[in-house]
């Protein structure tokens, strides 16, 4: 069997049958060329929004069409169009003809944009016009299965806001610094970090008790599975949320700091107006990868044991997981304050 090149949210799933999945695809060293991010996010003057090339005109006026117009069972609901990478949320109506899967139409449409960058970039070379024939996109792309409930809310949202948190990143940097206190749904945090990370629209709970079976859980075949799991569906984008309390969570944590995946770490010790973390964890913070939330030192119950520990922290992992666009995030303490 020859696999699809993409990278596949579920193995064993049937890309050629009705569904709906939200895409992306990434321009190879992230150059920006469908343009660039204008406007302000400082509640005045116009909303930010991409200002497209002459190729990110191309994305929207003629070859995001072509994929209706070839595969009419095929519908693209949400187009995010960002300086170097792209969101689509696609729906398949009905069964795509037999040999055709969502693997497919993106490779098309992947094809049908590089002709037209290559197409700007020629020159009346015919050899200049074959060495600027380089991939215009990294290798495969992702895609999330839009099946639970709010899913595609939280993404079309989420779609819809992207011009805004790229603004924010540039305008507002003290977003992914501190926070003396930060409200989620009602319960108060302390803060450090990319604050972002918290509406990022996938997020995947790290949990992981010390004994599965009587057995110490890092020996067992569940934790070879399920690391492996948790591991690509961060590799393709979404947040892991732990305490990194028991040796499975710590060993997780560890992996997402070194290979520089989004994590949201949840600690008991409190985060003070001098407070910073460790070197690993200061790092991943600045490069925009990590959020540290410490429950509010007010807030937080007194344990008998490290086992009432590791249940309360990951109770609170489970409700940052839970988060939507819908929940209610305030945050105090920031020179910029920010509400989402």
């Amino acid at each position: 069997m020859i696999e699809s090149c993409q990278t596949r949210r579920m193995y064993g799933h049937d890309y050629a049958v009705p569904g709906t999945y939200e895409v992306t695809i990434v321009v190879a060293g992230r150059q920006p060329v469908f343009g660039d991010i204008v406007g302000t996010a400082r509640g005045f003057g116009e909303k930010p929004r991409l200002r497209p090339s002459s190729l990110g005109q191309v994305v929207l006026d003629t070859e995001i069409p072509k994929i209706h117009h070839y595969y009419p069972m095929v519908d693209v609901w949400q187009v995010c169009l960002m300086p170097d990478h792209l969101h689509m949320i696609i729906r398949i109506n009905q069964p795509l003809p037999k040999g055709k899967h969502l693997g497919i139409i993106v490779g098309a449409f992947k094809g049908g944009v590089s002709r037209a960058w290559w197409g700007q970039e020629a020159t009346v070379s015919v050899a200049s016009a074959s060495e600027n024939r380089r991939p215009l996109f990294e290798p495969n792309y992702n895609d999330h299965i839009l099946m639970r409930d709010g899913q595609l809310d939280n993404w079309k949202r989420y779609l819809r806001d992207n011009p805004l948190r790229y603004m924010m990143r540039r305008e507002y940097p003290d977003l992914f610094q501190r926070s003396l206190c930060i409200t989620i749904g009602g319960t108060r945090y302390s803060a450090f970090g990319n604050l972002l990370l918290l509406r990022q629209p996938e997020k995947e709970q790290v949990l992981f008790h010390r004994y599965t079976d009587g057995i110490p859980t890092e020996n067992t075949d569940f934790w070879k599975a399920e690391s492996q799991r948790l591991l690509l569906a961060a590799q393709s984008g979404d947040v892991l949320v732990t305490p990194g309390v028991s040796e499975c969570e710590k060993r997780i944590k560890n992996m997402a700091l070194k290979q520089r995946l989004r994590l949201i770490h949840l600690q008991a010790d409190p985060i003070g107006r001098y407070w910073k973390p460790e070197r690993s964890r200061f790092e991943a913070c600045a490069y925009g990868s990590l959020l540290i939330l410490a429950p509010w030192p007010d807030d937080l119950p007194s344990f008998a044991s490290s086992y009432e520990r590791f249940h309360y922290l990951n109770r609170l992992a489970e409700t940052v997981c839970a988060i939507s666009h819908t929940t209610q995030v305030a945050v105090q303490g920031l020179r910029h304050a920010y509400s989402g």
